[in-house]
């Protein structure tokens, strides 16, 4: 166990060399996209190892590995880096946060304006959707366990997830879930098993659509947010869609946690920063605000 000497404090230089070796897992490729020398790369990571009084990455085979403690630290780091880069202008990502809900705002490279706004849990009771407030009944009755009965009605519309050192893993798509409905019956058939982040879309967009999951993954519970994006519709062209999304903290049969992901696509989504843009024009069969399975 490593002895703590922090002298100094965390700097961005060390969190920018953990976040990038983390991704390269090479020194070299490292260094060059850091424009540092290895000498530099690899005191930032001893200095931070010091710190945190663990070793972050070990080398089994000239290979670089995350360990346990890389593992569990990376989505903090890359979370404070990317929060650094927007409070200096540096982001494509602008988040803040009012009364402990969290606003998003992120650019693609197109120019394209993506939205997210997080609501009140108590919203879902008061004047959720129909599938919604069915799927926060199941939950609280099924006590988070995932294979409970009273999660079995809602499974075909959720999305499940498990964590991996190397990020969100699909662990299932169910058949009539907003993910299948857009992206199409191939992606989903074919995501079971991959990496959320395995599309390379970069880490601002991956923390835009997913830096939400750590949070409820860990503790547990539930958070409610309104999403305005642009999704590649069936694997073609990005479109813009509007849906609700509800985090749900699971627990698998072995006792491990998981992440259960309901999104609903409907027009009724309440954001700030889009109350004055045009809704997307969503078709009527996409649309899963008013399913009659679920209707009072």
């Amino acid at each position: 166990m490593y002895q703590s000497k922090n002298n100094n404090g965390v700097t961005i230089a060390m969190l920018r060399a953990f976040v990038c070796m983390s991704k390269t897992l090479n020194l070299s490729k490292t260094c060059e996209e850091l424009n540092a020398t290895r000498q530099t790369v690899r005191r930032h990571i001893t200095d931070l190892e010091l710190i945190r009084g663990a070793k972050l990455f070990e080398v089994v085979d000239r290979q670089y590995h995350l360990t346990t403690e890389g593992a569990a630290s990376i989505d903090e780091a890359k979370a404070l880096l990317l929060q650094l880069d927007s409070w200096a202008g540096q982001s494509a990502l602008k988040r803040n946060s009012s009364k402990g809900l969290q606003k998003a705002q992120y650019t693609d490279d197109d120019g394209l304006m993506f939205y997210s706004q997080q609501h009140s849990v108590s919203q879902i009771a008061l004047n959720g959707l129909p599938l919604m407030r069915k799927a926060f009944v199941a939950w609280g009755n099924a006590q988070t366990l995932i294979e409970h009965q009273e999660m079995q009605a809602i499974r075909p519309y959720t999305v499940l997830y498990r964590m991996s050192p190397a990020g969100w893993v699909f662990v299932d798509v169910g058949s009539e879930s907003a993910y299948a409905k857009w992206f199409g019956w191939t992606w989903s058939k074919s995501a079971i098993g991959k990496l959320l982040n395995e599309d390379d879309v970069g880490d601002e967009f991956n923390e835009f659509i997913a830096g939400a999951y750590s949070r409820i993954y860990e503790e547990g519970g539930v958070r409610l947010d309104h999403l305005y994006a642009y999704l590649p519709k069936d694997g073609g062209e990005s479109l813009p869609v509007t849906f609700q999304r509800m985090l749900m903290g699971c627990v698998f049969p072995d006792g491990t946690p998981g992440l259960s992901v309901l999104a609903i696509i409907t027009p009724q989504v309440d954001i700030d920063a889009v109350k004055d843009l045009e809704k997307p024009d969503l078709p009527a069969h996409l649309l899963m605000d008013n399913l009659a399975e679920f209707a009072d």
